[in-house]
């Protein structure tokens, strides 16, 4: 059951009603709903939903480490194989090529600074393969979402790769208490707000 967020799902629905592709970022603390936010808007919206985590920090994790985990969960959802790549150039070209040829396509690249985090060129080659390959795709919208928001500023917002580049920028906060209420149903009434 999904409730709330009206306002930024209705200003996310908006981004089909352009005839080009949209790069959204959506930032907020752990937990508090983001990535629920956009499977729920492509659920509701789109033909296609791509979804790809980063790994969380941890001990061995590592680029190489993240380059992996990326190709695995893009052949998971799409035709294409899982095979090893040596760069994100690599990685981001084969998610480009996977993606559907007709449709509302949603891709989202979740915890976007644990994906990134390991290789300063990240977000330089993710803004070469939107300007060359993702943005010419009709009906996209690319989400980078993450909780550490000042990578996402420091690196996506601020850069000056991406200056123009983004469509949407939505920081999502906490559910209002009328909206907790709805979430918990019946059971309101037995829950401490």
């Amino acid at each position: 059951m999904f409730v709330g967020r009206t306002e930024i799902l209705n200003r996310l629905d908006g981004l089909w009603q352009k005839a080009t592709p949209s790069l959204v970022t959506v930032r907020g603390r752990r937990r508090i709903g983001k990535s629920t936010l956009v499977s729920e808007f492509a659920r509701r919206t789109a033909d296609h939903f791509i979804s790809i985590d980063g790994q969380a920090p941890g001990e061995g994790v590592n680029n190489k480490v993240q380059l992996r985990s990326f190709m695995e969960q893009l052949a998971m959802q799409t035709e294409v194989p899982d095979v090893a790549v040596k760069n994100w150039l690599q990685a981001f070209r084969l998610l480009g090529s996977s993606l559907p040829k007709s449709g509302r396509v949603v891709v989202l690249l979740d915890e976007i600074s644990w994906l990134g985090g390991y290789d300063k060129s990240f977000a330089g080659t993710l803004k070469i393969v939107w300007d060359k390959m993702l943005k010419k795709r009709d009906n996209l919208v690319l989400v980078l979402c993450g909780s550490v928001s000042s990578w996402i500023a420091d690196n996506i917002l601020n850069g000056t790769g991406f200056v123009g580049r983004d469509s949407l920028d939505l920081v999502v906060g906490e559910l209002p208490l009328s909206v907790c209420k709805a979430f918990w149903g019946a059971a309101a009434e037995r829950t401490s707000i």
